[in-house]
């Protein structure tokens, strides 16, 4: 399956792509279910223009290439002056998958272009066979079940590729220090050890900024994990939203500055099975200037003071600036807030006076401590929240972990959700 991961997980999009190797299934009837007169193939089967296979898909050629992995690869035509990628590439490719049965399963025939495959990504047969192709050529790749898809129409079974190698597109060099931060690396305050690769001369961002930025990531062992630079698509947003390692480096660069930093793993919101340092290279484009400076760190982040209340579920609040009383929103209703968050160590990471924009959402789709806290509030009311870690984000990835802290004040409410989106801000983050 084709990863888009990190960047995409830091910046709020976490998701998995389909991968290309194994698209989805679509309604209708396939040719062989109508010859058959299968009625009850209807919506079920996938509508996929059917392809005559090859004479040899059972049999593969005696001259086939075979791989020590058990892959079998027959060139259909001769190019070796091409490029050919490695592993991190991108490769753009037109390309027909028959089962073994002869039912094709995909086709990118007649869509009009290329599809791009993400070698890092791909099924390990058709990655490895990819690599072992250049610009320009076609080959028939017959592919046994365990280096196909796991998942989707053609899981665990082998299959037959006929595929055209249209372009390749390289991926940033891996660094020859991937695995480990060089001698030479320097430290920041907060320990993260980095690299100067090019100097920069422009505008350095603050944590509320927004940052545009190109980035690649690597596994210790090299394996590209995500990369802008290969969609010639550049990453925007504030830094306060990021990891706090991720952070500090981007609230260190100058524009057009490129610098080489590795994170662990685990701080940067990657599986749970990856171990050690992830490599990250990032490059800021541009940095613009938020419309507005977010308020001061409250004295009292740490801890909530003696004077302060809690309610029965142990969210610790106390009041800030008094409205004008009056009703208070209900634990679903829909509401229109100002918000800023901290850590108790300080570091703000959300807020919606930095854009000037309010937020409104339902009380259904937050977090538990907004959920216990917001309706103490009347219009006008701003209180301060202390919400423990369990009412929190404990355990959710790129989210503040520990006791986090809130000023809200309450601009509108309108009951039971109405006129509702069903997302709390920024995607449902809080």
């Amino acid at each position: 399956m084709q990863k888009s991961m990190m960047l995409a997980a830091l910046l709020l999009a976490v998701g998995c792509q389909r991968g290309v190797d194994q698209p989805a299934k679509e309604k209708g009837v396939t040719k062989a279910a109508k010859e058959g007169g299968r009625a009850d193939a209807i919506d079920r089967a996938p509508a996929i223009p059917q392809i005559i296979a090859p004479d040899d898909l059972k049999s593969p050629p005696v001259d086939a290439l075979k791989t020590a992995s058990g892959l079998m690869v027959k060139k259909l035509n001769a190019k070796a002056d091409g490029p050919s990628p490695s592993g991190n590439d991108t490769v753009m490719v037109q390309y027909t998958v028959w089962k073994e049965t002869g039912e094709t399963v995909f086709s990118s025939i007649g869509r009009g272009q290329a599809v791009p495959v993400a070698l890092s990504g791909a099924s390990p047969g058709f990655a490895e066979a990819l690599q072992l192709l250049h610009k320009g050529e076609k080959a028939r790749l017959w592919v046994p079940a365990g280096l196909g898809e796991k998942s989707g129409p053609t899981a665990n079974i082998a299959t037959v590729y006929d595929v055209e190698v249209v372009d390749v597109q390289f991926a940033p060099k891996v660094p020859a220090d991937v695995a480990e931060p060089s001698a030479s690396a320097k430290t920041s305050v907060m320990g993260t050890k980095y690299e100067i690769l090019k100097p920069g001369s422009g505008d350095v961002a603050r944590a509320f900024d927004n940052v545009t930025f190109n980035y690649t990531v690597w596994e210790a062992n090299g394996k590209m994990m995500d990369s802008s630079e290969t969609r010639n698509r550049p990453a925007t947003a504030p830094p306060l939203k990021m990891p706090p390692g991720l952070a500090e480096m981007l609230t260190m660069m100058s524009t057009g500055q490129r610098v080489r930093f590795w994170l662990p793993a685990d701080q940067v919101g990657a599986s749970s099975d990856m171990k050690g340092n992830l490599c990250f290279e990032v490059e800021v484009v541009s940095v613009a200037k938020a419309a507005n400076l977010p308020p001061a760190t409250p004295t009292d982040v740490k801890a909530p003071p003696a004077n302060a209340k809690k309610t029965p579920k142990g969210v610790a609040y106390r009041l800030i600036k008094a409205g004008k009383g009056g009703a208070k929103p209900g634990p679903t209703d829909s509401v229109t807030i100002n918000f800023t968050g901290w850590t108790t160590e300080g570091r703000i990471f959300d807020s919606s006076l930095v854009s000037g924009a309010p937020a409104t959402f339902s009380l259904r789709g937050v977090i538990a401590g907004w959920v216990d806290g917001i309706p103490l509030l009347s219009i006008g009311d701003t209180m301060r929240f202390w919400i423990p870690a369990e009412l929190a984000y404990k355990g959710s990835p790129n989210k503040p972990q520990g006791m986090v802290v809130f000023d809200i004040e309450l601009l509108d409410f309108k009951p039971n959700g109405a006129g509702d989106s069903g997302d709390a801000p920024n995607a449902g983050e809080h």
